[in-house]
């Protein structure tokens, strides 16, 4: 009865832009190392399996080989990509998908070229917790602020960006939560507002960030970093009494689940997947031919 009631409002405050695109998502596929002719390979078999968007997540930009260093340094690598995206691009495109970049800007890393010039834009300082050796860059300050603002609108400038994954991976502990997330939401409205078609996942280290204000800004949501179908219908069975499941990626993965290690059929990673916005979250180059054929069919379905 409330998922009746909640649903219908939610769909009216925040209606959704375009189609629910099949996604394929780099990151469980190669995690930090990318490189051009793996990719696409990758992208070969995306497409061969029906997927509609191609998403690169973390690691395409300068010095950015882990989790320890180089966020806020938004700009494409040129020792991974010394001709930028530019071929990625190309490849995604002839064979029909749409491309997708993974960011997260509201946050530096203490190992970036941002934080050594601008230390004064780093919330809390040298000083309090981290996670993922990062901290919150405090975009309520104008010139932080314009920065990120200013190497988004770059990115979109020259890459024929469809789809930006917005990643959120600290916790915001300092005082200043309401004029931060101030501060993102205006963020995120004059990036659509100059890029009216981009859409916006919230990924926020998963599910960490799934709530009735940033709604109102991306056309979907992350739940959660585990592609374990087990778990997954559980966080999909309370994370819809809100949302719509619609607004919800959910991934096939491997077999084998990165985050608990457990094993699970083909059918029933796929099935978990049909209620929600679906995608891939597996490396389809160690998928066998006949799960390849599976793949496809199940694509096919959604």
């Amino acid at each position: 009865g409330l998922s009746g009631r909640f649903h219908p409002y939610v769909r009216a405050r925040s209606p959704l832009r375009g189609e629910r695109r099949l996604v394929l998502n780099t990151w469980e596929a190669v995690y930090f190392e990318q490189d051009l002719d793996v990719l696409a390979q990758l992208v070969d078999a995306a497409a061969e399996a029906g997927v509609e968007r191609f998403v690169v997540d973390d690691g395409w930009f300068t010095g950015r080989r882990d989790d320890r260093r180089a966020l806020g340094d938004w700009s494409v690598d040129p020792g991974v990509w010394p001709q930028g995206l530019h071929p990625l691009v190309s490849l995604v495109h002839e064979r029909g998908m749409d491309l997708g970049l993974w960011v997260e800007p509201e946050m530096v890393s203490q190992d970036s070229e941002l934080a050594r010039a601008h230390p004064e834009w780093v919330l809390g300082g040298n000083a309090g917790p981290t996670w993922r050796h990062q901290r919150v860059l405090d975009l309520a300050d104008p010139d932080a602020y314009r920065y990120v603002l200013e190497s988004l609108l770059a990115l979109l400038d020259e890459y024929p960006i469809a789809f930006l994954k917005w990643d959120h991976n600290r916790d915001l502990l300092e005082p200043v939560a309401h004029r931060q997330v101030q501060a993102v939401y205006r963020l995120m409205d004059e990036l659509r507002a100059a890029a009216p078609d981009l859409e916006i996942e919230s990924c926020a280290s998963g599910g960490a960030r799934v709530d009735l204000g940033i709604i109102e800004r991306v056309d979907r949501f992350w739940p959660s970093d585990s592609n374990d179908p087990l778990e997954r219908q559980q966080i999909h069975r309370w994370t819809t009494v809100l949302v719509p499941p619609e607004y919800l990626g959910s991934h096939l993965g491997a077999a084998r689940a990165h985050t608990t290690g457990r094993t699970s059929d083909l059918a029933f990673r796929a099935a978990t997947t049909i209620f929600g916005s679906a995608g891939i979250e597996w490396n389809l180059l160690t998928a066998s031919q006949a799960e390849r054929s599976q793949v496809a069919a199940w694509t096919a379905a959604y």
